[in-house]
């Protein structure tokens, strides 16, 4: 695959953590390679393509346990316990949330980020 391919969620489980992951619309690096690990998660994120659902059901996220963990990465104000991640660059999103309850747990969507071999 290219640099800079977008993978599936399918692409993600046969290689996981092994590429950084960067912001889908412009060139910020928002985690780096093996920070990593991919999980199995349903949450209801709004959309974040225009012509994208108003909400869509997402499954698979790449958790990382604190915020020093990413290069680049921004955070919402608090809605009912919690905070929607954005590209800190271009602020688009969601592309992922925490649970401001669970402080060690920060989920970025597998299929909203593109990657780039490390």
């Amino acid at each position: 695959h290219e640099s800079g391919d977008t993978y599936s969620s399918s692409k993600c489980m046969r290689e996981p953590s092994n590429r950084d992951m960067y912001c889908p619309r412009c060139t910020s690096k928002i985690a780096l390679a093996d920070t990593a690990s991919l999980v199995s998660h349903e949450m209801q994120l709004s959309r974040y393509k225009v012509a994208g659902p108003e909400l869509q059901l997402v499954d698979k996220f790449w958790l990382l346990p604190s915020l020093m963990h990413f290069e680049n990465i921004g955070v919402t104000r608090l809605v009912d316990n919690i905070k929607f991640l954005s590209c800190a660059d271009c602020e688009v999103g969601p592309l992922g949330w925490h649970d401001v309850t669970d402080l060690n747990k920060f989920y970025l969507a597998a299929e909203r980020v593109r990657y780039r071999a490390h």
